[in-house]
């Protein structure tokens, strides 16, 4: 198959894929969105999941419509067919039925071979265009990390296939296109369910690698090593979050905050990056985070939130907020000078 293939795709789910373009940097090499690598990639590799969905789907349908009605089988599989193939497009249809987008997608040497696949054995009384579109709904529903489970699977499955038999891996990152060989630890999703990270070991230190910017992926002929204070390391950022570095000199370094009542309740409302506290003791909050996301975390609470301890965070925080202070002073002086003028003109 050679010829471009139309689909028509609701707007929203359109949106949600070129996001994921640019989230997962499908980028061609002048910086555009590569929407056809995207597309083919996903039918690639959601295809066989998407059937197994809608196979069960079909099945349970069937079995309700034909012990419940008393019609005939070959009616209920009829009706059981037109309601699976509504039922991936239905909650964007009822938002916007008239909003279709009209993409196009070209079949690659890669795609090829499983796209005609589909079209001989998986298309009934529908066309391969309908066909898609309801997979590209389908994978619009998905979390975000499921979602970069499925464009990168081949790196996960090897990954996976890695730690399953106890070895280590070389890949390249596209952020630093210098070689890796690591010990890989475990593959987690972060608590917001964004992202996707490796934990591995890497030069006998913990590091964790954003799956979406792995490549090159090869499983070697050598036995994974950790040391005991890597792994806690790699179980701490597993419960706290997978994108946050430890500092290796002194992982389990106690955090202290304290807030004000305002500072509790934006502790309660802001839920991104958010750290666990592990005791409250009055205004004072007990962590055991990497010190990167108290930072990140607490940066945003500004007076409401003092970092007790260590003396090292809260330095750094007061430099952040004394930096903004100026930063804002500056802008107010330069905008009462120009009213002055203003005046004086």
């Amino acid at each position: 198959m050679e010829e471009k293939i139309k689909i028509y795709i609701p707007k929203s789910v359109n949106d949600i894929l070129l996001k994921d373009m640019e989230r997962f940097e499908i980028f061609k090499k002048d910086g555009s969105l590569n929407k056809n690598e995207f597309y083919n990639t996903l039918i690639m590799n959601y295809y066989e999941q998407y059937q197994e969905r809608q196979s069960k789907l079909f099945g349970f349908i069937q079995e309700t419509v034909l012990s419940n009605t008393g019609c005939s089988e070959a009616l209920g599989n009829e009706v059981s067919a037109q309601i699976v193939r509504f039922t991936d497009t239905m909650n964007f249809q009822l938002d916007d039925q008239r909003s279709d987008i009209t993409i196009y997608m070209k079949p690659t040497a890669r795609s090829s071979a499983t796209i005609d696949f589909i079209e001989s054995y998986y298309i009934r009384n529908m066309t391969l265009s309908a066909y898609f579109r309801n997979m590209f709904a389908s994978y619009s529903l998905l979390p975000q990390d499921r979602r970069e489970r499925i464009i990168f699977k081949s790196n996960f499955d090897l990954i996976e296939q890695a730690i399953q038999n106890d070895r280590k891996i070389y890949f390249i990152t596209t952020n630093k296109n210098s070689p890796h060989i690591a010990s890989p630890y475990s593959i987690c999703n972060s608590k917001e369910e964004l992202f996707n990270y490796l934990l591995a070991d890497y030069n006998s230190f913990p590091f964790s690698f954003r799956m979406g910017r792995i490549r090159n992926v090869t499983v070697l002929n050598e036995p994974r090593q950790f040391t005991e204070r890597n792994i806690s390391i790699f179980e701490k950022m597993t419960v706290y979050g997978p994108q946050f570095s430890y500092e290796v000199s002194n992982p389990t370094n106690e955090i202290v905050v304290e807030l004000t009542e305002r500072g509790k309740k934006m502790y309660r409302s802001m839920y991104l990056h958010r750290p666990q506290y592990i005791k409250v003791e009055g205004d004072r909050y007990y962590f055991e985070c990497s010190i990167q996301q108290a930072y990140q975390y607490f940066s945003r609470f500004g007076r409401n939130a003092m970092v007790i301890s260590p003396k090292s965070l809260a330095g750094d925080l007061h430099k952040f907020h004394a930096m903004a202070s100026k930063a804002y002073n500056r802008q107010a002086k330069g905008d009462r000078d120009e009213n002055s003028k203003k005046k004086g003109a």
